[in-house]
């Protein structure tokens, strides 16, 4: 099998994305990176195996309107600006 040449560099090579928050794979997206891995041949999940089925999680949650955000979208909520009593020396 020939090698194919490619300018990109392999997902391992490369930093993590800085912009966007890490996906914490669910336990079904577990158990699909090892199925990926053992159809492969392979006796645990590999990057690649991991970043698949990280993938299809934010696809899935995207569909259902769950909780992927964009990349370098900031939680709403309460921990917005605080304000802070000043107290006036006199």
């Amino acid at each position: 099998m020939a090698a194919k040449k490619s300018s990109a560099k392999e997902p391992w090579e490369k930093p993590a994305p800085k912009r966007r928050q890490h996906t914490k794979l669910s336990s079904k997206s577990k158990a699909k990176a090892k199925a990926a891995a053992k159809k492969a041949g392979r006796k645990y999940p590999s990057l690649v195996d991991n970043m698949n089925a990280a993938k299809a999680q934010r696809k899935a949650a995207r569909k259902r309107g769950g909780p992927a955000k964009k990349a370098g979208e900031k939680k709403k909520g309460a921990g917005g600006a605080k304000k802070t009593a000043r107290r006036q020396f006199s």
